[in-house]
């Protein structure tokens, strides 16, 4: 064999082993999002999804099934409605069609909102995995081969990222087009070209078009810009000024053209958006914001989810380290991670999904730490076999404390639900006639006790309403002790996000709503879910981690309780045990 065949077998050789190492890690990305993608669909028991937001990234493929391009929905961008309007087409195109003669209460629209559903959530799954992907790009960019591997390893296994991934939400793809934006800033870096420039613009715009917070992803390639003006400025090789306003239009094409109607139908486009303004600004629900009090510590702590500070220790130490040794590819990340940090933090809404745009940042730059400069800049030029072994614990640590809670996340999800466990509790302690005692309008959190399960906005709605079919008579007394007195349901359901969370802040009427329980005559006789996550100092955790594993209190009038069963109240042991009685 010649030489030149070797080198060309070795260096075929090579490839094959990059590409192989590549779909290993995609692979395993893919696995553990599809792993418990089901949860909470629609089925017999509740007409929508038992994530309170999925419902609304139907809304592009309900319009458009009907004839209207027109979202009328505002609160977010178009672009993954309108992906998931295509998806929906394409998948089911005779189902797509159906909707045009779908009637109020019919078959039709609950088989919709399931097979939609499910969907709009793969849709978010490819997306999350093209994220892993752009993070490997992203990180080999910067680093080489190894150090891509490694940040994708470390994204696939985020567990923050892992369980926003089965949500039909716009999370999880806006942070795939900020991460493809930051991609081509670190290219910028390397070659101010108008290709890289005008595809860092789009990537920054689609960002945006899914969720308008996206369109800080140009900070990324205006860092960019600016780290290669400052290093050629003295050159024919700087960048030219007439690059910023290209940017700039390669924004606003990419968002005008997948969120056209934002301009359109301004009117209804602007009511959403100040909604959302003022809701970033006051938030929505006080008790969390007592119990977490600063926005910037409550959003660091979900970028060390999982792993503790392990990953987060990692990305200061990539970074300095690529300071360091000049790599100014890293300038843009930096930049867009400060500023989107900040964006968030200020926030006075407590939901951890706000962390997952950054979340690639922190994979790509905990990556740098397996390389040999960043070795050497930290242990000297004569990086040890010692220090590489260090890092080498380091990282396998935070993989197996991530894979640890992952394993966790994923076998809550495939278990059956508390929901629907507190539902068939209900349905044994109450009879036929009796009346069931809720603080709110049936919804998400709550055990399905309608099949109409969507809360105020949606229930309120005729289409929505046909499909109102309680299985108890339903009353919703507020946080009203008086109303309690006054309308003595035979059960009461509290739950974490309307009550727990209140009487872990202290709240006073959450508190007083459960004495007015105690001095009534109720008694809890069955306590479900909450599991999955855990707040080392007994906080509860933010309301969209605990979507697929909600904390469920079921409260029965011992009076009624003591006639039907003589033996008194069932214990959650006895009743799993079964030998209380009948």
């Amino acid at each position: 064999m010649t030489e030149q065949s070797q080198a060309g077998g070795g260096r075929l050789s090579g490839k094959f082993g990059r590409m192989a190492g590549l779909a290993l890690v995609l692979g395993v990305a893919l696995a553990l999002r599809l792993i418990g993608l089901t949860w909470g669909l629609p089925d017999s028991t509740h007409l929508f999804s038992c994530h309170p937001d999925e419902f609304h990234s139907l809304r592009g493929a309900l319009s458009l099934a009907l004839g209207d391009a027109n979202p009328h929905f505002f609160n977010y961008g178009s672009l993954y409605l309108y992906l998931v309007a295509a998806a929906a087409a394409l998948a089911g195109p005779a189902l797509f069609a159906s909707i045009a003669t779908a009637t109020p209460g019919g078959p039709v629209l609950p088989e919709v909102l399931r097979v939609w559903t499910l969907d709009a959530r793969v849709v978010t799954v490819i997306l999350a995995v093209g994220t892993v992907a752009v993070v490997y790009a992203t990180a080999r960019r910067i680093w080489g081969h190894r150090e891509g591997l490694a940040a994708g390893i470390l994204l696939a296994l985020a567990p923050l990222h892992v369980l926003q991934s089965h949500y039909a939400t716009v999370d999880v793809p806006g942070a795939f087009f900020t991460a493809l934006a930051c991609y081509f800033a670190v290219s910028m870096v390397g070659e101010a070209s108008w290709r890289n420039v005008l595809w860092a613009g789009a990537a920054a715009g689609l960002a945006a078009s899914v969720k308008y917070s996206g369109g800080v992803a140009v900070v990324a390639p205006l860092a960019a810009w600016l780290a290669v003006w400052l290093r050629d400025r003295n050159t024919e090789q700087a960048p030219p000024w007439t690059m910023l306003p290209a940017l700039a239009g390669a924004v606003l094409v990419a968002f005008a053209a997948t969120s056209p109607y934002t301009f359109i139908d301004w009117p209804s486009a602007w009511r959403d958006i100040s909604f959302e303004m003022q809701h970033m600004r006051t938030g929505d629900d006080p008790a969390m914001i007592a119990l977490y009090p600063s926005g910037w510590a409550f959003q660091f702590g979900n970028l060390t989810m999982g792993t503790g500070y392990v990953m987060l220790s990692a990305a200061a130490i990539g970074l300095a380290a690529s300071l360091a040794v000049g790599r100014r590819q890293s300038w843009p990340l930096l930049a867009f991670g400060l500023v989107a940090f900040a964006m968030v933090a200020g926030s006075e809404v407590r939901y951890a999904r706000y962390a997952v745009p950054l979340l690639p940042i922190v994979a790509v730059l905990a990556a740098g730490v397996v390389s040999d400069d960043v070795l050497a800049a930290v242990a000297g030029r004569w990086a040890t076999w010692g220090t590489a072994a260090a890092v080498a614990v380091v990282m396998a640590g935070s993989v197996l404390a991530a894979g640890l809670m992952d394993h966790r996340i994923l076998s809550e999800l495939v278990m059956t639900d508390a929901r629907a466990e507190a539902l068939e509790l209900i349905e044994q302690e109450v009879p036929v006639e009796g009346t069931i005692g809720l603080i709110t309008e049936p919804w998400f959190y709550q055990p399905p006790v309608d099949y109409c399960n969507g809360g105020a906005a949606l229930r309120g709605k005729p289409l929505w309403a046909a499909y109102g079919q309680p299985v108890r008579e339903i009353a919703v007394l507020g946080l009203d002790a008086d109303a309690l007195r006054d309308a003595a349901p035979d059960t009461m359901v509290l739950t974490g996000v309307e009550i727990g969370v209140g009487l872990a802040a202290g709240e006073p009427r959450a508190e007083a709503f459960v004495a007015a329980l105690r001095e009534q005559g109720y008694r809890p006789v069955g306590e479900f879910g909450g599991g999955a996550w855990g707040v080392g100092d007994g906080r509860p955790v933010a309301q969209d981690l605990s979507y697929p594993f909600p904390w469920i209190e079921v409260w029965v009038r011992e009076a009624m309780v003591t006639e039907r069963r003589p033996g008194g109240i069932m214990s959650a042991d006895e009743r799993t045990r079964g030998d209380a009685g009948p």
